[in-house]
């Protein structure tokens, strides 16, 4: 059993707060693999799978679109350091390739269905949503990174990282939605566009 901020044995020792909260985001990797729960399990259900009350997930998470927002923060943010770690040296359409791999190579898919499952809940609940949203401009600053480097302004560079960062993710969308060669092949012609506009 995960002993993360209960009381033991009916004592009153208590994790810290964020202490706790780490353990128990780090249980749920160690549990359920990067991708974390599926949408479909409910805060008991995880609860029973860690060994822990459910309460406590409510406690540090507030509910289930709360835990998986959580999760998925911390994926994505381990995933930005392995792509910015690969593309440090990459240029823009480069780091595009890169980062439509990572992606769309299937051990991926689970997380990308959260993603966008959670990304259809901050639409309507914004305000709950904040730290995922937040967090979705982590991405385009990498690939803003890129276009500096290439030579791009500051203006333009932020402007094709969010174009850039849209139109992978309505493609990755796509794929899951109508997953056959055509979306693989549109992929690439758009970022082979990029390539011929940064020359």
């Amino acid at each position: 059993v995960l002993n993360s901020g209960e009381p033991v044995n009916g004592g009153s020792v208590r994790s810290p707060v964020g202490e706790g909260r780490e353990r128990l985001l780090q249980a749920l990797f160690d549990e359920f693999g990067e991708t974390g729960p599926s949408p479909k399990l409910s805060m008991r259900q995880v609860a029973e799978r860690l060994g822990v009350h459910h309460t406590l997930l409510t406690y540090h998470f507030g509910s289930r679109p709360g835990l998986l927002s959580a999760v998925l923060s911390e994926a994505r943010r381990r995933d930005n350091l392995v792509i910015a770690a690969m593309g440090k040296d990459l240029g823009f359409a480069a780091l595009c390739r890169a980062i439509w791999s990572f992606y769309s190579n299937a051990e991926h898919e689970d997380r990308s269905r959260t993603f966008f499952h959670l990304a259809g809940l901050a639409v309507y609940e914004h305000k709950a949503f904040q730290d995922f949203a937040a967090d979705l401009d982590d991405l385009a600053h990498l690939l803003e990174a890129a276009a500096l480097r290439e030579g791009f302004t500051m203006v333009d560079a932020k402007q094709q990282s969010i174009i850039a960062t849209a139109c992978l993710r309505g493609l990755l969308l796509q794929r899951l939605l109508t997953p056959d060669a055509e979306v693989d092949a549109a992929a690439e012609r758009f970022i082979t566009s990029l390539t011929a506009s940064t020359t």
